[in-house]
Order: structure tokens, then sequence, then C-alpha cells
């Protein structure tokens, strides 16, 4: 059998996604930081794989731009920098307005109403840090799944996800502005107003953008 036709064991590709994923959630959460070399004897070792599935998942990271490979080989988490986090924003500004609307007549009402209601829930929003960035990606992953482009929703989820291992979360100050503005987005989508959802989007992109930029000292520059 050719490696071209050869078939990779189920077992291999589910253990190689699995770590993609748990190494993914440290870089997101900040278990590992910027800097840090990634050690594969005790990562295989801390997520019970074996080399092969971990080569795997650090690979796929690398290309991602999750990792950089230094000139000794070695694998170490890579910065976000404020000048690709604002690159990143504007691939949103552009494209999730017009993807939420594309998205609001698809989406169930129930889930729209559920989500309303975690979003008000004092109890779960008022913890603020993970609990509450999840809520708030549960509207951002609405309008990806109910989107109907799913190049468009490749695109947004990527650039989410690369803004997310940055700093931009930590801007302080952002959570409750962020959760009021999810929950516009989300009562724009009960009410199928397009308009609003696009208004009420483009407004969370760009107090996401004008946060970042004073928190890190750089001047705001709106759009005109």
């Amino acid at each position: 059998m050719s490696e071209k036709t050869k078939i990779v064991p189920t077992a291999t590709v589910s253990a190689t996604e699995r770590t993609y994923r748990d190494v993914l959630n440290w870089i997101e959460n900040r278990e590992l930081v910027p800097g840090d070399v990634l050690d594969e004897r005790r990562l295989s070792e801390a997520l019970s794989v074996s080399r092969t599935p971990l080569r795997s998942a650090l690979s796929r990271l690398l290309g991602e731009g999750y990792l950089v490979r230094l000139a000794n080989g070695a694998m170490v988490v890579r910065e976000i920098g404020v000048g690709e986090v604002l690159e990143l924003l504007y691939i949103r500004r552009l494209l999730e307005p017009e993807a939420a609307m594309l998205a609001v007549e698809r989406i169930p009402q129930q889930r729209l109403h559920n989500l309303k209601e975690e979003l008000s829930n004092p109890h779960v929003m008022d913890q603020g840090g993970p609990e509450s960035w999840r809520k708030g990606d549960d509207v951002h992953d609405l309008i990806t799944e109910f989107c109907s482009n799913r190049s468009l929703a490749d695109v947004l989820e990527q650039a989410r996800k690369r803004i997310r291992v940055s700093n931009i979360e930590r801007v302080p100050g952002r959570g409750d502005h962020a959760d009021d503005e999810h929950l516009s987005i989300v009562q724009a989508m009960i009410d199928r107003n397009r308009e609003a959802v696009h208004t009420s989007v483009l407004k969370h992109l760009d107090n996401i953008r004008d946060g970042f930029l004073a928190a890190f000292g750089v001047g705001v520059q709106h759009d005109r």
C-alpha cells in the first residue's frame, strides 16, 4: 500500500485531535504562555498520549501560527502582537456583521432564548473570566454555525481563536460591556431584525478594537 493510499487508524486520528484541542486550550487559558518551550516528554506524560499524535498536534498548531520553531528545533508558544490582533479584528469587522445577517433567519428561536437567559443570569455572568467568555463565544458560534457559508465561517473561527490567545480578552473593564453587547446582539436576532443585528455586531467589534487600543496605549482611530 502506497503512502498516498495508506489509511490512518481512527484511534490515532482521535488522539491527535484530542491532543490538539488540549494544547490549544492550555494556550487560550494561559496555562502555556508566549515564550514557553514545549517539552515533548512532559506533554506526552501530561496528556497520556504517545509521541506520534503529540507531534501531529504540535505540527498543526505550528502551521496555524500558535507555535514557532526555534533554530535549535524546539517549539515555543508564539506571541500574538498588537499589529496582528488589529489585522484580525479588521477581518472580523468586515465579515462578521454580514455573516450575522446571513445567520439571523436560520438560528432556532429556542437556542436564542436559552442564550439570552444565560447572558441575563447574574449568577453566571458576574463570575466573569472563562465562564463569561464562553457565553460570549456562544453568540459568535451561532453566527458561524448558521451563516450557511462554511468558508466564511472558517475564516471567522480562525480569526477568533488567534485573537483569543492574545491579551485582548484580559483588557480591564471590557467584561461587563461585552456581556451587554452580546445580549444586544442576541435580542436583535430574536427580533429577526437584520439591520439591528448588523449594527450591534459592528458596534461590539468596534468596542473590542477601541478597548484593546486604549489598553495598549495606542491612539484610537475610527473608520470614516
